[in-house]
């Protein structure tokens, strides 16, 4: 099996993982990532941060990002024609969807120029393993996009989306922490 089956495979088994949780299970269980990742130092530290806006299946971000708008300056990414842009979030309201059905802030956009004061990048994704890999979703936005900002670059996910080893290739971006319900795993 080629690697690009292999990362498909992978893909449809943490999906009926997820499948077999409530909402609200999943809910307890990003309420406990969250709760983690806000106790490291890059985070506490972090003025300036690249997050992301959740999707149903993913570590729920909403709440932590109103809990810290205020202490924080979130930057989220938006689709725009194939790439990542980044936006800074204001409110959930100030928010339209887009035609990926996701979330994402209206106004103006990050300057590139800029992305060297970002502090910190939260990561979502699919898998990830004790070497610090990262499986998205396979379109590639964020592997194109991370190389551009120097910032640590963490994930966020729940504790059945680690893995000792997953399928990687040339270009797949290596996270410099992972935080887990019951873990965080670090370079």
């Amino acid at each position: 099996m080629n690697i690009t089956e292999q990362k498909k495979r992978l893909r449809e088994r943490i999906a009926q993982k997820k499948q077999s949780y409530s909402q609200r299970e999943l809910l307890n269980f990003s309420e406990e990532v969250i709760s983690t990742l806000e106790l490291t130092e890059v985070f506490q530290n972090a003025k300036n941060v690249l997050a992301y806006y959740s999707m149903s299946d993913e570590v729920n971000t909403h709440e932590w990002l109103k809990k810290h708008g205020l202490q924080k300056h979130f930057l989220l990414p938006v689709v725009n024609n194939g790439e990542l842009i980044l936006k800074k979030f204001v409110s959930e309201e100030s928010m339209s969807t887009s035609a990926y059905g996701i979330k994402e802030p209206v106004g103006d956009t990050f300057p590139e120029s800029e992305y060297d004061k970002i502090d910190l990048v939260i990561v979502p994704g699919v898998a990830f393993d004790r070497t610090l890999n990262r499986l998205g979703r396979g379109k590639g936005f964020y592997d194109r996009l991370l190389p551009k900002i120097k910032a640590p670059k963490t994930a966020i996910c729940f504790d059945f989306q680690v893995f000792d080893n997953i399928p990687v290739s040339q270009g797949d971006i290596k996270m410099n922490m992972i935080v887990c319900q019951n873990e965080i795993i670090v370079e």
